[in-house]
């Protein structure tokens, strides 16, 4: 079981770690020891667990600048202009970045005015993929709120002459923390410091810490953050036509911090009805060059009829490495799911289905073969270049 700050055996770095507790609570929501050994042929239960990263230490293109990039202009009413170039595919990013600049000012998300991927506007974000785009551009969008705040703090500790970490930004204002009568609006802070230096903006960016580990090729993978998932899903086998039907999926997920529990639950749930498409129906053929199904008549994926009931367990572990503590939510619960689903199959009918998607012919096969395996035979052949040995880190030696 990982633990948290450790380090994996191919070096990398664990800042928080929550799979114990995603265990604990899938198996006891499943009631997974007891029901699993108990159920018809037919009907099974699997459990699979995973790991994934909170974006890649590494850019796309290798260089030593930022990842993401922020930047804040406050208008004298009180109103905040957020540039950054992340897009928002569907995951909720916008409002993320628009709630952590509030959360760090003391706004509401009405007072954010929000443009993002216009690059005639924006500064450089590297894009939305490997689940990183609340943990790099929140943490660059945090880092600008928080030099704004400290401008405006010091604006207003001269302003009523008291000390800038007695202050407070909260309900749109700025005031002293144990005297709350004893402040002014965000917008008249605004105002004041916009009379003495001019505009008040704010540039904030982020760039992974250098992960690598002692040996060659340890700088490809390192993640600043890792987060984990356990899963239990339950299956309704068809002895007769091999068929696979998933009724109920228990999924925990280690978030770091949830931002927005609501939109974490969607982003967990959404994962786990791609894991179910990808496991029994998803599937990349090709005859003669030419793509087997060609079209979302003959690509089949789960719909609303399909997508089972989910029961899901948000575990927060607080990560340092996150804004406010937040992880990945975007891939990582999709991955214990498939696994999952194939250990269920097992339970429930005992044969081993070792590739996806789950077919009912490739159950069927699988039973009147009498539990033999079904899946690849073996490797497909690939001329591999000569292994590099790497020396062993000096912290190993003698363990």
């Amino acid at each position: 079981m990982p633990k948290s700050d450790s380090r994996t055996v191919n070096w990398l770095r664990i800042t928080s770690c929550g799979l114990e507790d995603c265990i604990n609570k899938v198996v006891e929501g499943s009631r997974f020891l007891e029901r699993r050994t108990s159920m018809p042929r037919g009907r099974g239960l699997g459990f699979a667990v995973s790991s994934y990263l909170s974006g890649a230490g590494t850019a796309i293109y290798w260089n030593d600048m930022p990842h993401s990039e922020v930047q804040l202009k406050l208008d004298r009413n009180g109103g905040v202009a957020l540039l950054c170039g992340a897009i928002d595919i569907g995951q909720g990013s916008d409002h993320i970045l628009a709630a952590i600049v509030a959360e760090v000012l003391g706004l509401r998300l009405e007072d954010i005015q929000l443009t993002t991927a216009d690059t005639d506007l924006t500064p450089i974000d590297l894009g939305s993929y490997s689940s990183r785009v609340t943990f790099m551009a929140g943490n660059a969008a945090k880092s600008a709120a928080e030099k704004v705040r400290e401008r405006l703090f010091d604006v207003t500790a001269k302003a009523l002459d008291c000390q800038v970490d007695e202050l407070v930004a909260r309900d749109r204002r700025i005031y002293r923390r144990q005297r709350p009568n004893d402040g002014m609006s965000f917008a008249q802070a605004v105002q004041l410091a916009e009379s003495g230096d001019g505009v008040v903006t704010g540039n904030g960016s982020y760039t992974p810490p250098k992960l690598a580990g002692p040996y060659k090729g340890s700088g490809v993978g390192p993640s600043p953050a890792y987060s984990y998932s356990a899963a239990v899903v339950e299956v309704d086998v068809d002895i007769k036509t091999g068929e696979v039907r998933v009724p109920e999926v228990w999924i925990g997920h280690d978030i770091g911090r949830s931002i927005n529990p609501m939109l974490v639950i969607g982003q967990v749930e959404g994962s786990v009805y791609m894991a179910l498409g990808e496991a029994l129906m998803e599937e990349q053929t090709f005859r003669l060059g030419v793509h087997k199904f060609p079209s979302l008549l003959e690509y089949k994926s789960p719909t609303a009829l399909e997508t089972p009931v989910m029961h899901t367990y948000l575990i927060e572990t607080i990560d340092r490495e996150g804004p406010f503590g937040a992880k990945e939510a975007g891939q990582g619960p999709l991955l214990p799911v498939i696994p999952a689903v194939a250990n269920a199959i097992y339970n429930a009918v005992g044969v081993r289905i070792d590739e996806i998607p789950i077919t009912p012919d490739k159950v069927l096969k699988a039973m009147n073969d009498k539990g033999k395996r079904v899946g690849p035979k073996a490797v497909p052949p690939f001329e591999f270049p000569p292994l590099i040995n790497a020396d062993v880190p000096e912290e190993w030696k003698g363990k």
